[in-house]
């Protein structure tokens, strides 16, 4: 299971060995700033950018940066633009319409507004760092619903699980639509296979196991705990949700990839996009610099020239990223004026 978002959604699902709990964020301070957030070392933050590097370094070795450069300047933007534009609205809505309906499921009640502001607020800080932006979604559900720092933790835990899930889902739909398969996605879909099963299988074991002893107090932790007590039918609203929220982007691919003069078939793309969503959510990457164009690369190799593919996947990625952090700039002005401590009904 487990980000991202998108896009940058990072976590599948808890590992079995979690023995203990992530350490409470520090809320005793001014309800209308953020609590400071215990740095990771600086090399933990600095690797990313050097992998990234090192991946698009590599990508332009093979790849003349000049006839990228000229397929940008040939890319139809009276194309691409206005279905960006659109596609960031949309998933903007559905992001936080899916935040919303997590919340329900575990009788939070969230007014759509606030959690616009709340997930808007969020997408800046979460392309400078994930986690960051993940402890500040946490921190806004503390302090406008009073959700406890590690039940908050726990459901972004479940939150991530369900992004990664609903991925895997798709991933192994479009696999088997677009069969026959070469041996490397032969093996991605057996491994999609393999990861869904685990899943069930980890849930379920979570649900029908003892509370007793070791067991129960792995069962107890927070980050765990949310897992057995989601019923079946939360797990299949949720994952319905997130798919047509990511059904959103196969939509932008299909449209968006013409302004780059590519026209892949739309069952190339079901079978595709989910792969893309899944190695840019791998934290390795920021906002999936570097995965995202070699995955590109690799999957839309048969359907258009390598600088054509680079040139897409170059503009997506920075896109996303100027697009969210102005959503993120613009909701920032706005979080403070939500009404804090607000009580959650349980």
């Amino acid at each position: 299971m487990g980000s991202l978002s998108v896009e940058n959604q990072q976590t599948i699902l808890p590992p079995a060995s979690t023995t203990e709990e992530a350490p409470p964020l520090d809320l005793a301070q001014d309800p209308g700033t953020l609590p400071l957030a215990r740095k990771s070392p600086l090399w933990k933050r600095v690797l990313p950018f050097i992998i990234a590097g090192c991946i698009l370094g590599y990508l332009f070795w093979h790849i003349d940066y000049r006839q990228c450069l000229a397929a940008l300047a040939r890319a139809d933007l009276f194309i691409y633009t206005p279905w960006l534009l659109a596609f960031i609205a949309i998933t903007f809505l559905m992001d936080t319409q899916n935040l919303v309906a997590l919340l329900k499921q575990f009788n939070y009640h969230l007014p759509f507004r606030d959690a616009l502001s709340i997930r808007g607020s969020t997408y800046l800080i979460a392309n400078i760092d994930y986690s960051l932006g993940l402890g500040a979604l946490i921190y806004y559900l503390k302090r406008d619903l009073g959700i406890p720092v590690m039940r908050s933790t726990g459901l972004m835990v479940i939150f991530n699980a369900i992004n990664q899930q609903s991925l895997v889902i798709m991933a192994i739909f479009g696999l088997l639509l677009f069969s026959p398969l070469n041996t490397v996605l032969q093996n991605f879909l057996w491994l999609c296979i393999a990861i869904i099963v685990f899943d069930f299988v980890f849930i379920q074991a979570l649900k029908v196991l003892p509370s007793r002893g070791w067991i129960g107090k792995f069962k107890e932790l927070n980050i765990i705990k949310v897992f057995p007590e989601a019923p079946w039918k939360s797990y299949g609203l949720l994952n319905f949700w997130r798919i047509v929220f990511y059904s959103m982007f196969i939509a932008f691919f299909y449209f968006a990839l013409r302004a780059f003069h590519m026209n892949i078939p739309l069952v190339a793309l079901i079978a595709y996009v989910p792969i893309i969503l899944l190695i840019i959510s791998l934290p390795i990457a920021p906002g999936g610099f570097g995965t995202a164009q070699a995955a590109m690369l690799y999957l839309f190799k048969d359907y258009g020239t390598n600088v054509n593919i680079l040139a897409f996947g170059l503009t997506y990625s920075t896109s996303i990223l100027v697009f969210r952090s102005l959503i993120g700039i613009i909701y920032s002005k706005s979080i403070t004026g939500l009404v804090p401590d607000k009580t959650a009904s349980q």
